[in-house]
């Protein structure tokens, strides 16, 4: 069964024997928020998954990011002559996008991007407004205190949200002698998550059968 953000802070507070005088609920809140955003900002999982599109203006090579971007996954468009899809090679080094697009005043159609002061930045500059499809990883809006809030996270990974905020209450200055085991354990669901994700890419297979001999 999912649990909502308020019954997740609650669980914590369950599990350690504590009241909101030990643990504050604005503290819970924030450490459910604070795991959660880790776990994404370290992890691609499909709770980050999104896509959406912005439109190119003539002449323009920065475009800003969308709020909770973490990391790019890919970015395409259709070619306005040839209706072919083209996907833009992602530069991670900003040195070598600017090796190999030096020009900024030079327009075509992009070929290639990169990130750069929270902007994404296209080479060749563009010459002509296109719509360009942006698939992207980010992290979640953080979930609100004093509601019974829920998001894919929470409603399908509650249990890893839960294990792996123990430490962080820890940080806060609860002693327990238990945390170091449920820190391992939140670990060890973590990992099984992220394997469950990567595999979810692939298709299924059916378990095949052996006769004997």
């Amino acid at each position: 069964m999912a649990k909502n953000f308020t019954q997740i802070k609650a669980a914590i507070v369950d599990w350690l024997g504590l009241d909101t005088t030990r643990l504050p609920d604005s503290v819970q809140g924030d450490i459910v928020n604070i795991a959660m955003r880790e776990i994404l900002r370290n992890n691609e999982l499909r709770y980050g998954e999104t896509s959406d599109t912005f439109v190119t203006v003539a002449s323009t090579y920065d475009y800003t990011y969308p709020t909770g971007w973490s990391k790019p996954y890919s970015l395409w468009y259709t070619h306005p002559t040839t209706d072919k899809v083209v996907y833009l090679t992602y530069l991670s080094s900003k040195a070598e996008f600017d090796s190999k697009f030096p020009d900024v005043t030079e327009t075509d159609l992009p070929t290639h991007y990169t990130i750069w002061g929270n902007k994404i930045r296209l080479g060749k500059t563009p010459d002509q407004v296109i719509t360009i499809n942006r698939n992207y990883y980010k992290i979640l809006a953080d979930l609100v205190t004093t509601s019974n809030e829920n998001n894919a996270f929470t409603d399908e990974a509650w249990e890893v949200l839960l294990f792996n905020c123990f430490e962080l209450a820890e940080l806060y200055g609860v002693e327990d002698e238990r945390i170091p085991q449920w820190a391992k354990r939140g670990r060890k669901m973590l990992d099984d998550l992220v394997s469950e994700h990567a595999r979810a890419r692939s298709i299924g297979t059916r378990g095949q059968s052996q006769e004997p001999g």
